[in-house]
């Protein structure tokens, strides 16, 4: 071969390697374009504001069976959860028209909800199953409500689900003063399974010790008395009685029989009460549930979307991330979890630890609003306004400060939101960072509203909840979160 040809390759082979080595940069250069582009998109939220007008359902809806699915839950059953104001909701006001008169009315039970948790640390106070779940602006403080069943023949009520409540309690016959509510009135004497519990049973006692009441005797009978922060209060007969969750039934359930109840709860039959002390739902189903719940909301805003109630073993998703409960010994019936950092996009904001830490976070099923203690909220308001430059501010709304007008805008640009707790990483979802308070969507505000400094603890509201499980395994001692859809 000639020194000439082998000149001729050796140059063919160099712009070979210039080539490959031209299009890997090129190459390199797109994957770095595109991996830092990814994160950015997954920063913010594109919301249309046509999602903030407040539609009312009209016309003939077809609701989904209260039932379904009873083999996805071993043991248990599937059963639909409603909005208040879905089309489905049995609860659904008559003039609905007004989502700002709804969202008013919510803010200011929002404070009486704060004024019930409070008063669980001011001194004694008394108080597998996948149901329908219906947010309950009417009935409490944003709270929500299942269709259960009580006595023998089973007669169905719709009942406040509260994991901030222990007691299980319903309005009875005969009243002494009973509030106005859809069901009719449970009346003990037409169920061949109630039963009075004697003041000296040992569930009564269980009463006295647990709920603080400090006089749960009245001749000869047990009975009890729930007052609750917000002035609301029910009184009656401690007794037993079946419960039915779905297809399930739960024999001598231990239940308050209300014959004097007053306050927020218009509408519903009673309460559920999911909080963590001995004479709770899950507590005393612990042989049955496993101590195991978890309920997805359904969205706020919306007339049609549903969600549920689950208990047991089923109840828990495979994809939920999970953090551990935290101790309180000053509100033990409430469900606290770490709280170590919050990030608005990209930004991990600058808290101290002792104000996520302090005190601990409540996850709770009945604030509507998130709350967080000042140090924190101003760092998250802070950082959303600096990243959302171009959006124009409009007159705080209640509680809201933090608000905007969209009147001349057909999408937003708005950050993402993330829970930072411990061991698991909860972004909040798009419908739950702003609230609509005009009915045609033209201003809004960030659902986040200050805590007091005195409360020391931050609450998640059931409005950042909307559209994940969220799951209690008290039995293992922690809370899950699972992103997505509601179904089971």
């Amino acid at each position: 071969m000639s020194a000439h040809s082998i000149s001729m390759g050796s140059q063919t082979a160099h712009s070979l390697v210039f080539c490959i080595s031209v299009v890997a940069v090129l190459v390199l250069q797109c994957l770095l374009m595109c991996s830092s582009a990814a994160p950015e998109h997954d920063n913010y939220h594109i919301i249309h504001v046509e999602n903030f007008k407040w539609k009312d359902p009209q016309g003939i809806v077809k609701c989904p069976a209260s039932v379904a699915g009873q083999g996805a839950l071993k043991p248990g059953v599937n059963i639909r959860l409603d909005h208040i104001h879905g089309a489905c909701s049995p609860l659904r006001p008559i003039n609905s028209s007004s989502w700002i008169d709804l969202v008013s009315q919510g803010l200011e039970r929002d404070n009486d909800r704060l004024k019930t948790i409070r008063s669980r640390n001011s001194g004694p106070y008394t108080t597998m199953s996948n149901l329908p779940l219906q947010s309950g602006n009417k009935v409490g403080t944003g709270n929500y409500i299942v269709t259960a069943g009580l006595g023998t023949p089973t007669k169905n009520f719709l009942l406040i689900i509260d994991t901030g409540s222990d007691l299980t309690w319903i309005q009875c016959k005969p009243c002494l003063g009973c509030y106005s509510q859809v069901d009719p009135i449970f009346e003990p004497r037409q169920s061949s399974s109630y039963k009075s519990l004697p003041c000296l049973s040992a569930t009564c006692t269980e009463l006295l010790i647990s709920e603080s009441n400090l006089t749960p005797c009245l001749l000869g009978g047990c009975s009890y008395e729930v007052n609750y922060g917000d002035g609301s209060r029910s009184k009656g007969d401690f007794s037993e009685e079946t419960l039915t969750l779905g297809s399930d039934s739960i024999q001598n359930f231990a239940f308050g029989c209300g014959h004097t109840n007053t306050g927020l709860f218009k509408g519903s039959a009673g309460l559920l009460g999911l909080g963590q002390n001995t004479l709770s739902f899950p507590s005393q189903t612990k042989s049955k549930y496993g101590s195991q719940f978890s309920y997805c909301l359904p969205d706020f805003g919306s007339s049609t979307s549903s969600g549920s109630f689950s208990v047991g073993q089923g109840s828990i998703p495979a994809s939920a991330v999970f953090t551990p409960l935290v101790s309180n010994f000053m509100y033990p019936t409430f469900y606290f979890v770490g709280l170590s950092g919050i990030s608005v996009g990209s930004e991990r904001l600058s808290i101290s630890s002792a104000v996520l830490g302090s005190g601990g976070t409540i996850v709770d099923s009945g604030t509507v609003i998130t709350r967080l203690l000042p140090e924190a909220y101003n760092a998250l308001k802070t950082s959303f306004r600096r990243q959302t430059p171009g959006l124009p501010t409009a007159k705080r709304f209640s509680i809201l400060d933090t608000c905007y007008d969209l009147s001349r805008h057909s999408q937003v640009r708005v950050p993402t939101i993330t829970f930072h707790f411990q061991n698991a990483d909860v972004p909040v979802s798009d419908v739950g960072i702003l609230v609509p308070v005009q009915n045609d969507g033209s201003q809004v505000c960030l659902a986040f509203a200050p805590a007091s400094q005195s409360d020391g603890f931050n609450i998640i509201g059931n409005f950042q909840q909307q559209r994940m499980r969220v799951a209690f395994d008290t039995g293992v001692g922690r809370v899950g979160f699972a992103s997505g859809s509601c179904a089971t």
